[in-house]
C-alpha cells in the first residue's frame, strides 16, 4: 500500500472514530458536550492505538515478552486516564452537575482502562486481517512462480525429448535424398511452430494439439511405413475447448519411443481421443516388446515421459483427472481422463 492510500486511511479511520463519538449520545442536550469531550479525547485515543498497534505488539507481544508487555499497558492507561482526568478538572468543569469535576477518580477508573482501547482494537484487528490477507496474496503469487517455473523446466525437458527423435528421423531421409523429406519438414515445420510458440500458453484449444498430433503420426508413418498400424479415433464436441499444451502430445510421443521398437514384428498404436461437455476421454494403446527386459519396463513406466505427464496433470489440472495405466508382455495400455467443467 502506498504511503499517500495509508495516510488516507487513517484519516478517514480517525474521522469514522470521531463521528461515532460525538453521535453516540442520542440526547440534543448534550451534542455540545459530546463535541467538545470527544475533540479532548481523540489525541489520546489516537496515542493509545498507534503506541499499541506500532510499539507494544511488535516488540513486545508478537516477541512473547509477556511482562513487559502486561506493564506498558497498564503504565499506558494509568498515563492516558491522568492526562484525561486533568482536562477534564481544567476544561470540563462547566458541564459537572454535582460540583467540581474529580482529578481522581478510583470509581470510573476501570471505565477509561477499557475506553482508550477501544479504537486501539479496532484498528489491530483491521490490521492483522490485512497482514494475513497480503500473507496468503503472497503465498498464493509464490506457489503461482513456483509452479510457473516448474511447468516450463518439464517442458525443457520434453522438447528436446522430442524434437531429438524427430530429427534424427528427418536427417537420414535428407541423407538419402528421400522425396518424403519435403513432406517431413513441413511437418516439422507446423510441430515445432506449435512447440515453440504456442504451447507456451497457459492453455491451447483442443484443434491445435490435435493438429499435431496428427503431424506427428504423419511424421512416424513415413519412417516406418506399412511395417507400423496407426489408427486415430477421434469423437470431438467442441474443438476449441481449452487444454494444456503438449500433455496428449507427450503421451503419444511416449508410445511410439516404446511401442514401435525394432524387435517389434508388428507394431501398433490406437488411439482414441472422446470429448464431451464436461470431460476429455483420451486412451492410446500400444504394442511393446516381448523380450523381457527390466531396464527397459521400468523406464517406460518411470521415464522423462510419463513421469513428466504425471507431474503436469499434478499441476495443471489438481483433483481434476484420472491416470490410469495397465500392461502385460505384449502391450501397454494408457487412460487420461479430464475434467473440463
Amino acid at each position: 500500500m502506498s504511503f499517500h492510500k495509508k495516510t488516507f486511511g487513517h484519516i478517514l479511520f480517525w474521522i469514522g472514530v470521531l463521528l461515532f463519538y460525538i453521535f453516540s449520545s442520542m440526547s440534543p442536550e448534550l451534542f455540545g458536550q459530546s463535541v467538545e469531550t470527544t475533540l479532548f479525547r481523540l489525541p489520546l485515543l489516537m496515542i493509545a492505538a498507534y503506541t499499541f498497534n506500532y510499539w507494544q505488539i511488535p516488540f513486545y507481544l508478537k516477541q512473547k515478552k509477556y511482562l513487559v508487555f502486561g506493564l506498558s499497558m497498564f503504565f499506558m492507561i494509568i498515563v492516558l486516564t491522568i492526562i484525561y482526568r486533568i482536562i477534564g478538572y481544567y476544561y470540563l468543569d462547566k458541564y459537572c452537575e454535582d460540583g467540581p469535576y474529580p482529578l481522581i477518580s478510583l470509581e470510573d477508573f476501570p471505565f477509561y482502562m477499557l475506553s482508550f482501547h477501544f479504537p486501539a482494537l479496532i484498528m489491530y484487528f483491521y490490521k492483522t486481517n490485512k497482514e494475513r490477507e497480503f500473507e496468503k496474496e503472497k503465498m498464493f503469487l509464490l506457489e503461482s512462480e513456483k509452479i510457473s517455473t516448474e511447468l516450463k523446466y518439464l517442458k525443457a525437458q520434453l522438447n528436446p525429448h522430442f524434437l531429438f527423435n524427430t530429427l534424427n528421423n528427418l536427417y537420414s531421409y535428407v541423407i538419402t535424398k528421400s522425396p518424403k523429406a519435403p513432406d517431413m519438414v513441413l511437418q516439422l515445420s507446423e510441430i515445432l511452430d506449435y512447440i515453440l510458440y504456442k504451447s507456451q500458453r497457459d492453455t491451447v484449444p483442443l484443434l491445435e494439439e490435435i493438429n499435431t498430433i496428427e503431424n506427428y503420426i504423419a511424421l512416424e508413418r513415413i519412417k516406418y511405413e506399412k511395417r507400423l498400424t496407426v489408427s486415430f479415433k477421434k469423437e470431438i464436441l467442441n474443438d476449441q475447448q481449452k487444454i494444456a499444451p503438449l500433455l496428449l502430445l507427450s503421451i503419444v510421443e511416449n508410445a511410439f519411443k516404446h511401442g514401435v521398437s525394432g524387435n517389434i514384428i508388428k507394431p501398433e498404436i490406437r488411439i482414441s481421443i472422446l470429448q464431451t461437455a464436461s470431460h476429455i476421454q483420451f486412451k492410446v494403446w500400444n504394442t511393446k516388446t516381448t523380450v523381457l527386459d527390466s531396464n527397459k519396463t521400468d523406464d517406460y513406466k518411470n521415464g522423462i515421459g510419463l513421469t513428466n505427464i504425471k507431474r503436469q496433470l499434478d499441476l495443471l489440472y489438481t483433483n481434476k483427472h484420472e491416470f490410469e495405466t495397465e500392461e502385460t508382455n505384449t502391450f501397454f495400455n494408457l487412460k487420461l481422463k479430464l475434467n473440463t467443467e
